[in-house]
């Protein structure tokens, strides 16, 4: 796994998480707005050229808290999680607090959180398996034509060109291997428990129009009734914080700060 680390030590640490067959870079438009804090920005296994491939959310978690712990951190103002991200995120949360390192808060965007059937798993594996092998032989805006990301990101797909753009970069580097096991990542999730201190520290948010709402929205908000919940109409997926990146990250900034 490789680690991205931004800003000073002393300032509050967030560690921000992308989703699926995306690296670390990804989140630039993100973390480049985020001086103020400490950024850790993992890229996954299976994630960039010689590395080896992506296993599971508990050994990637595992991963990017073994490196947090060797930086010395004792604490966590928030994990930030885009998609699969968000995954990861609640695993990683899950490991942190099990050593006794404190996490603030939690902030997941169109988190996948769900339990679909091995036939379900094996369409999207299929589907995914189609996308990525498209890319490697598109360009950026061959690629940006592809149904299948449409259906994620509705009409405002041009929106995601950035994160895309480092997706079409790795494809080349995702094997078969790894394109499975982060399927199995998002699709067999176990809904750990949150105490409601900590619900009330959890933040969701989803574009009205993107499928990990339509699917997912009621079950996590029956684990998590306590949590904080946005919907964003006329949005899909993860379109919204690249649309209005300056909003999105100030709230963000509230809520890492918030006393």
């Amino acid at each position: 796994m490789r680690f991205k680390v931004l800003g000073e030590k002393d300032n509050p640490v967030v560690v921000m998480l992308t989703g699926s067959f995306c690296p670390g870079e990804c989140l630039e438009y993100l973390y480049s707005r985020m001086k103020e804090f400490y950024v850790i920005v993992p890229t996954y296994n299976g994630h960039y050229k010689d590395s080896k491939d992506f296993t599971t959310r508990e050994n990637e978690a595992k991963e990017i808290k073994d490196y947090l712990i060797k930086l010395g951190i004792d604490k966590i103002h928030m994990i930030y999680g885009q998609s699969m991200g968000s995954e990861v995120g609640m695993e990683l949360y899950r490991q942190l607090s099990e050593d006794g390192i404190k996490v603030n808060n939690l902030f997941f965007d169109g988190a996948p959180m769900i339990r679909l059937s091995r036939a379900y798993k094996a369409f999207m594996r299929f589907k995914f398996g189609t996308m990525i092998k498209v890319f490697r032989d598109k360009t950026i805006d061959e690629a940006m034509n592809m149904r299948f990301l449409k259906k994620f990101a509705g009409n405002k797909i041009n929106s995601l060109k950035p994160m895309i753009e480092s997706l079409v970069m790795i494809a080349p580097y995702l094997s078969k291997k790894s394109l499975k096991n982060e399927v199995e990542c998002c699709y067999t999730f176990d809904f750990p428990a949150l105490d409601n201190d900590m619900q009330k520290k959890t933040y969701f948010f989803y574009g009205e129009d993107e499928k990990a709402y339509k699917t997912c929205y009621k079950l996590i908000q029956k684990a998590y009734p306590y949590a904080n919940y946005r919907i964003e109409k006329g949005h899909g997926h993860m379109t919204y914080s690249c649309e209005y990146i300056d909003e999105y990250v100030n709230w963000i900034k509230e809520i890492v700060e918030a006393k």
